[in-house]
């Protein structure tokens, strides 16, 4: 039993079961080290394609939030927005806006044509520090499978964002089904003896499997953590429910078959899977793709017909009502996950506390794929070293100065990336 002492247990501790673990989130009961484990500190990229424009009318800390950012208004404390940044890496003079777009955001390096080949993304230089001694170095989640090849560029250029270096494209998940698994049932290969351990009946819950060890570890907790583990089992059940129905992880024969759950339950399902492998110290680094760049994705669950990247090119007021009504619904999505980290304790506040979320994208004007003013947000405040609640204007400003700022913020800090000529003050 893992949990008999508070000595060398912390967030990140499990529940075994037959061929199954899962991570526990926080509890009062681990206090002594959960606090120390708390200094942790996290990131999220999440990549909005095909261009957004969301700037307030207004600097510093009495801005406004309006349309497409209105959702965040339950985070505008810890949220911080940046006007003005450009992406040097993603300009040039032949095709490929889109390409350059996507790969050169974290990776601040202008793809080679025609490729693969990027240097190592920002995301995977974080990772190094932040995820020492977590089960996942990071996780690079996407929405959308599939990306076509754009002007003679490879198609991984529009569908990767997270890079290894080289030709080598971080490993993405675009099955809800292998997330969870990863998050919630690493196999146990042996047993305490030595033996081979018993694997999980197919079909069989993981929670079931965990069952015993859960209610013992229930007799030794106080109420209040005894009613957080309860929910947040509960939770995990609801997930795992939803989960079931999205496309298995292989297939013995022919090919993958298609995803039966729809563009907007993924995304969600994404955003839950992601909270829970931050929530359980899984991992502390990771990368969301909200689609490929240059999606022919449909938004008719919101009324918005039609492929998104023939909408961007549409630049008249109908064609930029539409866009903002899309980035809308995407900011809504990221809002709702931030909020249920807002409302996660963690040591003495909250998730939010020790976090930098960012969202934002390669393309600032999509009808016209500039890459000047590029849209960028960030929710967190990085242990107390972000303020929040402002809007910064930095015209001119290369995009990976944020990069080299947030390094520093996150603990692990780099001197230069990508076109960087300095950094940004966030505090």
């Amino acid at each position: 039993m893992i949990y008999g002492t508070k000595k060398g247990t912390n967030r990140r501790s499990f529940l075994r079961g037959v061929g199954a673990c899962i991570s526990l989130p926080w509890l009062e009961y681990f206090t002594q080290v959960a606090m120390a484990d708390a200094a942790r500190k996290r990131v999220v990229y999440c990549y909005m394609p095909n261009g957004a424009q969301w700037q307030p009318a207004t600097t510093g800390s009495d801005f406004q939030l309006a349309s497409p950012l209105q959702d965040l208004a339950a985070v505008k404390d810890y949220l911080t927005v940046i006007s003005g940044l450009q992406l040097g890496p993603a300009k040039s003079t032949i095709n490929g806006d889109h390409s350059r777009a996507l790969t050169a955001f974290l990776s601040g390096h202008t793809p080679e044509f025609p490729g693969p080949s990027v240097t190592t993304s920002i995301d995977i230089t974080l990772a190094q520090t932040l995820s020492l001694g977590s089960r996942v170095s990071n996780l690079c989640l996407a929405a959308e499978e599939h990306a076509n090849a754009e002007s003679g560029y490879t198609a991984d250029y529009q569908s990767c964002m997270s890079w290894l270096g080289g030709a080598s494209p971080n490993s993405r998940d675009v099955d809800p089904a292998v997330v969870f698994n990863r998050i919630f049932a690493a196999p146990i290969t042996t047993a305490q003896d030595g033996k081979p351990a018993k694997q999980l009946d197919p079909g069989k819950s993981i929670l079931d499997a965990v069952l015993s060890e859960a209610n013992g570890l229930q007799q030794v907790l106080g109420r209040t953590d005894q009613q957080r583990l309860q929910e947040y089992l509960q939770s995990i059940r609801d997930l795992e429910t939803r989960v079931a129905i999205a496309p298995v992880a292989t297939c013995p024969t022919g090919d993958r078959p298609a995803a039966n759950v729809s563009y907007d339950t993924r995304v969600k399902l994404f955003y839950d899977l992601l909270y829970h492998a931050l929530a359980c110290g899984v991992t502390n680094v990771a990368t969301f793709l909200l689609a490929s760049e240059s999606t022919n994705q449909s938004y008719d669950f919101i009324g918005i017909p039609g492929s998104h990247h023939d909408i961007s090119h549409d630049s008249s007021r109908e064609g930029y009502a539409k866009i903002a009504k899309i980035v809308a619904w995407h900011v809504g999505q990221f809002s709702a996950f931030c909020q249920k980290l807002q409302t996660t304790p963690e040591g003495s506040g909250n998730m939010l506390d020790q976090s930098i979320l960012l969202m934002g994208g390669g393309l600032g004007d999509g009808a016209r794929h500039t890459h000047d003013n590029i849209p960028v947000f960030l929710v967190g405040k990085a242990g107390g070293l972000i303020r929040g609640g402002q809007h910064i204007n930095l015209s001119g400003t290369p995009f990976c100065n944020l990069h080299v700022a947030m390094s520093t913020a996150l603990g692990a800090p780099i001197a230069q990336f990508g076109d960087s000529n300095g950094t940004i003050s966030l505090g």
